[in-house]
């Protein structure tokens, strides 16, 4: 390709770098990103970028993410994402890659952008429910609103630790600067919502409720599509995790957990597990912390996410006040340890 021809791709990558903010309309913005990402790969291809002057160079790797950004939520650059995320894991567990494949279909629940995949290695098909991060894409924001918070992270880390939360992967973008796909291995739930009074199991229902006081959990416990049972074990596959202007400590968690209801409105199954006796509930709370290993498992959490942000801080914007929150939920553990 000609000099001339590389200018003017230039030039047109810089024109929708610099004025792509300004555009209305939710769809448009995506395809010019995506156009303006293709012009960049071809110039990339042809050495161009490369040879630029150092000025312009700098210029290019500031545009590049302020493009980009709006590609966070299309279908393709997600799906890409997530197919390159596990062939590499494929591979690295020494599999033919010819023996791997991957099919998407869409998500059938929840506000964030996302699919549900199944990968198959040759031998056996796991199923992925893969999503954007809280405050990541939707269909009425193109682009993050805020970029992927370290706590989000960290809990899903700490709850399949402690086996009360599916296999997470955390799938960055090759060009992702503000936003992480999360997937969810599918554990074989029975959801809260399909529970019945005969299959439910009331010391699993009440783990929910205490885990969710321990980590400040909404969205979790009262929504009874993101919480549930395997088997007659407590499992979440789905949280937010509740802002506190004055920190994360529940100093007033054993007055709260056992009271009951109080904070959460449950209704339904969560709403008569909560109703147990103190003593059922102080046994609950020892049998849990004994069983989680909770301040070990918070550590090996909080490392895994350190070594995350350690990784790809350089590339990528995190909210983080993970250390906070650490000290936080420890010290409500302390108090709970003193039952």
């Amino acid at each position: 390709m000609c000099d001339e021809e590389n200018r003017n791709k230039w030039n047109k990558f810089l024109e929708i770098g610099n004025s792509i903010n300004k555009v209305t309309g939710k769809e448009l913005k995506p395809r010019l990103a995506k156009y303006a990402l293709r012009m960049s790969d071809q110039l990339i291809d042809n050495d161009f970028i490369l040879n630029l002057p150092t000025n312009e160079r700098q210029l290019y790797e500031t545009l590049l993410p302020k493009i980009t950004e709006y590609l966070d939520g299309n279908t393709d650059i997600i799906q890409a994402a997530v197919k390159d995320h596990f062939l590499i894991q494929h591979c690295k567990a020494g599999l033919d890659e010819s023996l791997f494949d991957i099919t998407f279909s869409p998500k059938k629940s929840g506000i964030q952008t996302g699919f549900t995949c199944d990968v198959n290695n040759g031998v056996q098909s796991v199923r992925y429910y893969i999503k954007t991060h809280q405050y990541g894409p939707t269909e009425d924001n193109v682009k993050s609103i805020k970029p992927p918070d370290t706590k989000e992270l960290f809990v899903y880390k700490l709850l399949n630790h402690i086996g009360i939360g599916p296999q997470a992967h955390f799938i960055i973008p090759f060009h992702g600067t503000k936003t992480i796909y999360i997937a969810t291995k599918d554990c074989h739930l029975v959801l809260l919502s399909n529970l019945t009074k005969d299959t439910a199991n009331n010391n699993a229902l009440l783990q929910l409720d205490l885990i969710s006081r321990i980590l400040c959990l909404h969205d979790c416990a009262t929504n009874s599509s993101n919480c549930g049972q395997v088997g007659d074990t407590a499992m979440i596959v789905d949280f937010r995790i509740e802002k506190q202007s004055w920190g994360y400590i529940k100093a007033d968690i054993l007055d709260k957990f056992y009271e009951g209801n109080s904070e959460f409105h449950y209704s339904g199954l969560m709403a008569t597990a909560v109703k147990a006796p103190h003593a059922v509930k102080m046994d609950i709370i020892k049998k849990s912390l004994q069983e989680w290993k909770l301040l070990e498992s918070i550590e090996w959490a909080e490392s895994d996410i350190n070594g995350l942000l350690k990784r790809f801080g350089d590339k990528m914007r995190f909210e983080d006040d993970l250390q906070q929150y650490v000290k936080d939920i420890k010290a409500t553990i302390d108090i709970l340890m003193k039952c």
